[in-house]
């Protein structure tokens, strides 16, 4: 089935510009050329010229979705990014945001190697995932999640900055839509909803005091990485391979070999 085609309906609406929204906007400086994959609604691309004096261009798989965004950005191109290739040169960009994409990707892997492609040497990627505990459906399950991402952002040579736990991972949208469907009365759902989020609020807090991270009780997680491609010899797979042919030598590094886990 074509991704491109099943997308046409899913962008036809407008959503606030919220906080969640506001932070790659803060993370961006003024005079970048920055790359938007994913677009969504459109409320990051609509607004960060209001606060920014960027170059934005624009990636999807919607074509709908950028038709309504032209006058916003410099330039926009349909792409999957899981499976095509950005058409934009190498070390083109000084950021590149990408909020809740990699969920609903076949090929992960492929689509962060394109964007360490068109990314400069230490450039900046913000990058969003949720937790799967939200009830979003994911194709790989295991990889999105807070740790194994996170694992998965640095032996690709992008270094966490720090990252951003946002949001009750229990929220309107499935908690909320339950209690809805099982408690006629809206009132009580409603009261029954505000509490939820008001545990999970002081759950949160509590952890912070303590210096927990607890990312489990938070809708999404939000990476601010560096890409550190300077660093990097050669492409994942390539070491993969050579890893598993080290084994066949006389004298194998071993698979804890510091040149198969570097460290950043």
């Amino acid at each position: 089935m074509d991704i491109k085609k099943l997308s046409k309906f899913i962008y036809l609406e407008d959503t606030v510009l919220t906080d969640r929204l506001m932070i790659p906007i803060h993370e961006v400086e003024d005079g970048q050329k920055v790359l938007e994959i994913g677009v969504g609604q459109g409320e990051t691309t609509k607004n960060i010229g209001n606060y920014k004096r960027i170059d934005l261009y624009a990636v999807d798989v919607a074509e709908e979705a950028l038709m309504r965004l032209d006058h916003y950005v410099k330039d926009s191109q349909i792409v999957d990014i899981s499976k095509e290739n950005l058409k934009f040169q190498d070390n083109f960009f000084d950021s590149v945001i990408c909020l809740e994409v990699f969920e609903h990707l076949e090929n992960p892997y492929h689509a962060l190697s394109e964007i360490q492609r068109v990314l400069k040497p230490r450039g900046k990627l913000i990058l969003s995932i949720p937790n799967h505990l939200g009830g979003h459906l994911m194709i790989y399950p295991g990889l999105i999640t807070f740790k194994f991402f996170s694992r998965f952002l640095r032996i690709n040579y992008f270094k966490i900055k720090r990252y951003i736990l946002w949001g009750p991972v229990l929220n309107k949208d499935n908690i909320g839509k339950l209690l809805k469907d099982k408690i006629p009365n809206s009132i009580i759902s409603n009261l029954l909803l505000r509490f939820i989020q008001v545990s999970i609020r002081i759950l949160q807090g509590m952890m912070k005091l303590f210096r927990f991270k607890a990312a489990s009780l938070y809708w999404c997680y939000i990476f601010i990485c560096e890409n550190r491609k300077d660093l990097m010899d050669k492409a994942l797979w390539i070491k993969q391979l050579e890893q598993t042919s080290d084994l066949n030598t006389k004298n194998h590094l071993g698979w804890y070999h510091k040149y198969f886990h570097p460290k950043l």
